[in-house]
């Protein structure tokens, strides 16, 4: 398997969690239902970064360096999930 090849098999990974975990209502209360089935989200960007470290089993080489990882992934796809909705 070429790298190009292996590249867009992760972002077709990354696109099927990002569906099954958006938001069933986004013109709702601060705290919104995902489609998985967890209600009483504060922060559904964080929820959707773990997610995604998880499913790909992603593992950081500290311990330390985690939250400050989550963060930024969690600020990243709040952008990114911003411009999709946008879209809609």
């Amino acid at each position: 398997m070429s790298e190009a090849q292996s590249a867009e098999g992760l972002v077709d990974r990354v696109r099927e969690i990002i569906e099954r975990h958006r938001l069933e209502d986004s013109t709702a209360a601060p705290s919104h239902p995902c489609r998985c089935g967890q209600e009483e989200l504060s922060d559904h960007s964080r929820h959707l970064a773990q997610e995604i470290v998880a499913r790909l089993g992603l593992r950081p080489e500290r311990a330390g360096d985690v939250k400050d990882e989550i963060r930024y992934v969690s600020a990243w796809f709040d952008d990114e999930l911003t411009k999709l909705e946008g879209a809609e």
